[in-house]
């Protein structure tokens, strides 16, 4: 007999918890993440997902295109197919109970905007529109909501990970030198070289943040998570790879940490 197959065995190992000590299960369960963007950052939403994350709002107005397929989770079923709907339907997957609200629109077109991010624990901003990921970090300063703002350089060599609270700085104080350039008329490329390797590490690190948030909002006995939280808030800004950024000519790093 296959131990893995008996069902007492599976009927007891599903009682517990094995995040126990490392994740709180009923504090993920309770929370409210809303993502304005489901692309390539939409892996760390699944993985808080997978984590226990209650309730979640996705916001897109893409399809899924052949391009897509290799550097996001998308697959080729999914072709064509509004993204939100192609992520709630992996979300359902792996945690049927999941809340899934989605809004198949730009984030600037969602019905009562400001309500909805007043509403959320926090605010994952993940997209390729410069000026618009100023604009939602205001709103969500504004709605007195926390923010994670993440993505890649220009040229697809560094992510970054901008946490915004409510009684901090502005993400264009944390970002001084993207906001001149955006305020100058930038705009990204159309097409820059990417690698799922990079994208994937982003998307950890912008998990563990959020997570850490949630638990150091919480104030959580777990130590790490609690570090994780207490430090994005102190820093402001992660960067990846550990190096100054000057390629891209979109962001000057602070580095999170002691820099190598």
């Amino acid at each position: 007999m296959t131990r893995g197959r008996d069902s007492r065995l599976l009927s007891s190992f599903d009682r517990r918890d094995r995040q126990a000590s490392r994740v709180d299960t009923e504090l993920m369960k309770s929370a409210h993440i809303m993502a304005i963007g489901a692309s390539r950052g939409f892996a760390s939403l699944l993985t808080l997902v997978r984590s226990g994350l209650g309730s979640v709002t996705l916001i897109d107005h893409q399809r899924v295109e052949e391009d897509n397929l290799g550097q996001t989770l998308y697959a080729t079923t999914h072709l064509n197919r509004p993204k939100v709907d192609a992520a709630r339907e992996m979300i359902f997957e792996r945690a049927p109970n999941t809340k899934v609200a989605t809004f198949f629109c730009r984030g600037e077109d969602v019905p009562d905007l400001p309500a909805l991010m007043a509403s959320a624990d926090l605010i994952k901003i993940g997209i390729d529109a410069p000026r618009m990921m100023f604009a939602f970090a205001d709103m969500a300063q504004t709605a007195g909501t926390a923010a994670v703002v993440h993505g890649m350089t220009g040229d697809g060599q560094q992510h970054f990970s901008a946490f915004i609270r409510p009684d901090g700085p502005a993400l264009r104080e944390i970002l001084p030198e993207a906001w001149k350039a955006v305020s100058a008329g930038y705009e990204p490329p159309a097409f820059f070289p990417s690698c799922a390797l990079h994208t994937e590490v982003m998307n950890a690190a912008v998990a563990m943040i959020i997570a850490g948030y949630l638990h150091h909002r919480a104030g959580s006995p777990i130590e790490l998570m609690g570090s994780i939280g207490a430090g994005i808030i102190e820093a402001g800004l992660a960067t990846g790879f550990y190096g100054y950024h000057e390629p891209s000519r979109f962001l000057t790093p602070i580095y999170f940490g002691q820099p190598t």
